[in-house]
């Protein structure tokens, strides 16, 4: 069997479609996974399939049972295409699997044409090694990855089997507490574990209305947005849904409108506007609220009570909101958003079907976040007290080592690459694939050299939000720090 199945993921295919592929496969995944399974069963013993397909399936945990079926059987090589078209989106690989039951003495031969198509770079690897390897990982054997597999290959496939099962989920490691608790106290510095089982966190706040509780402080670069956008946003809303002056406080326009009105005033017109013709009149998730600084609550004067359920409105009521990061930046972020945290408004959140409140348990706590769309290189960072959205994936620390140190270890260059060869190779980087990372427990010396190296790039991207230094001067600066910082953690890792 020969072929290049459709690259269609699960998101583009009817319900229909997924019922039958379940009651068929027992599963609805990517197409060019079913063709796999299907290819496979055509053949007859000892015939060979080579497919070029994504090759997302080397990694991703949702992969794991395709990646199970070839190492049932004998892989007869793997040519990494990567990305030999312009117009293409994903990287590829051509995979040639032979239907025979899987000999320990097989020999895969690899070749990486990543960097030169023509020209492969060729590797053998015994199949023994991915059929080890945490999570049945498949990756290029490069002496630099084989060198870590011998290192942490071993140690991290029993982490991962003894414990991914409670921690794979926030209410798994709820459930499993006790037991987390005893393995938290028995670790040594030199000690491997995985990163969810020494935090607790998850994904945070979904409001199902943004324009209603979200606003963007004025001081930030993101509030020009919103001053540029509202009058088409408006204009094109009365065009469309004919929209009368009296529902516009009588204004004779709308740039009048919001040049006139207080920004209380403009927020309450676009809400009541929003309310009556529809909550995606201006756009999905629009945030048309503009608040000074002064507006914000001292988060750290809060009691207990108002963070669980709300500000009163005769007091300051908005609280930071950590809504992700477009721009990436690591080791800090000043969020140029606020949310409205009004008695009124969580008591919605709380109830409302189109909202996902993920519960008191992770806001107004510190921690550390990533942005989840990883370029190159992961981006993580530090969390200051508040409340933070879907889209700040977030993680808290359970044990005597500071959160900094996570941001440390996930911002090295080493972190990047064993997520891409060992965990997930393709540009998403999610909170499950977060819990997989293997954690060095540090020594007092280590963990000291590693303070130093965080509160340096710290007080630089501070310096760069507070406008002491330039955008382009701090990243120099932080260049800088990158060397050290994985300097540290090659040492800590033992790879030089």
């Amino acid at each position: 069997v020969i072929g290049n199945p459709p690259y269609v993921g699960t998101k583009k295919r009817s319900a229909a479609d997924k019922k039958n592929l379940e009651n068929e496969f027992g599963f609805a995944d990517d197409l060019y996974s079913h063709f796999f399974f299907k290819g496979i069963n055509l053949l007859e013993d000892g015939g060979s399939l080579s497919y070029i397909t994504s090759k997302t399936f080397w990694t991703i945990q949702t992969k794991r049972n395709l990646r199970e079926l070839l190492l049932s059987k004998n892989i007869s090589y793997i040519f990494d295409t990567a990305n030999p078209f312009e117009s293409a989106v994903v990287d590829t690989a051509i995979t040639t699997v032979k239907n025979s039951t899987y000999e320990l003495e097989n020999t895969i031969k690899f070749f990486d044409g990543s960097q030169n198509l023509l020209e492969p770079v060729i590797f053998e690897v015994e199949q023994e090694t991915y059929v080890n390897a945490q999570n049945k990982v498949i990756f290029k054997p490069s002496p630099e990855n084989l060198k870590i597999y011998e290192l942490y290959g071993s140690k991290v496939k029993e982490l991962h089997e003894k414990w991914w099962d409670k921690i794979s989920t926030s209410r798994k490691i709820d459930q499993n507490r006790e037991e987390l608790e005893r393995f938290r106290k028995s670790l040594q510095p030199g000690d491997i574990a995985l990163l969810g089982c020494l935090t607790e966190g998850g994904v945070g706040l979904q409001t199902g209305n943004n324009g209603k509780y979200i606003a963007v402080r004025k001081s930030t670069k993101w509030a020009n947005n919103i001053l540029e956008s509202r009058p088409k946003k408006l204009k094109d809303a009365i065009e469309k849904y004919n929209i009368p002056l009296e529902e516009l406080c009588s204004f004779t326009s709308p740039d009048y409108l919001l040049n006139e009105l207080k920004e209380s005033e403009i927020a309450e017109v676009f809400d009541k506007i929003k309310e009556k013709y529809g909550r995606d009149i201006f756009g999905q998730g629009y945030i048309y609220r503009l608040i000074d600084d002064d507006e914000i609550a001292n988060v750290d004067n809060l009691t207990e009570d108002e963070k669980q359920t709300g500000i009163s409105r005769d007091k300051n009521y908005y609280v930071p909101y950590d809504k992700g990061d477009k721009d990436g930046n690591r080791w800090y972020l000043e969020t140029p958003f606020a949310i409205a945290w009004s008695r009124e408004n969580v008591g919605f959140l709380k109830t409302d079907p189109r909202a996902r409140y993920q519960g008191y348990l992770y806001f107004f706590k510190e921690g550390f976040c990533w942005t989840d769309v990883n370029s190159t290189y992961l981006k993580s960072r530090i969390k200051n007290i508040g409340v933070f959205d879907v889209l700040s994936m977030s993680l808290f620390t359970q044990v005597e080592i500071p959160d900094w140190y996570f941001v440390c270890l996930i911002n090295s260059k080493f972190i990047s690459f064993y997520v891409d060869n060992f965990i997930n190779s393709t540009s998403h980087f999610q909170i499950n694939d977060a819990r997989q990372l293997p954690i060095v427990i540090p020594s007092s010396l280590q963990l000291k050299r590693l303070e130093e190296i965080f509160n340096s790039a710290l007080q630089i991207k501070e310096k760069q939000f507070s406008k002491e230094i330039s955008e382009e001067s701090a990243q120099i600066k932080l260049e800088h720090i990158q060397k050290q910082l994985d300097a540290e953690v090659l040492n800590l890792y033992h790879l030089v």
